[in-house]
């Protein structure tokens, strides 16, 4: 990087299955010593340009995607990443599962108890 060159991270072989765990691999690299602003440009604006897309993808900027998330913890930490909203092209995602439903329905269940 310090030699000008366009670096990246990924995923390995693992196709789509550990894309959400991106971040992370970024937040290991910050452990290593390389500062969060450098780490969240291997996982936005580095990739697209890798892959060709950075008119469109990478950035925030007016005229862009608006494909983002926003985490009320650090982003590239695991232990306090928490997902508030996630963005695909300017749509709101919903974060909600089969999962996530079935802990409230029994949070509220046991709470009282």
């Amino acid at each position: 990087m310090d030699a000008g060159l366009l670096v990246a991270l990924q995923n390995g072989n693992a196709s789509n299955f550990q894309t959400r765990n991106l971040p992370f691999y970024a937040g290991q690299v910050v452990g290593q010593g390389l500062n969060k602003k450098k780490a969240l440009q291997l996982i936005t604006g580095n990739s697209a340009k890798i892959l060709g897309i950075d008119d469109s993808y990478g950035t925030l900027a007016v005229g862009k995607s608006a494909t983002l998330f926003i985490s009320n913890g650090d982003t590239l930490d695991m232990r306090t990443n928490q997902l508030s909203h996630a963005f695909i092209d300017g749509r709101n995602i919903s974060l909600e599962t089969h999962q996530t439903e079935l802990w409230k329905r029994y949070i509220e269940k046991y709470e009282g108890k």
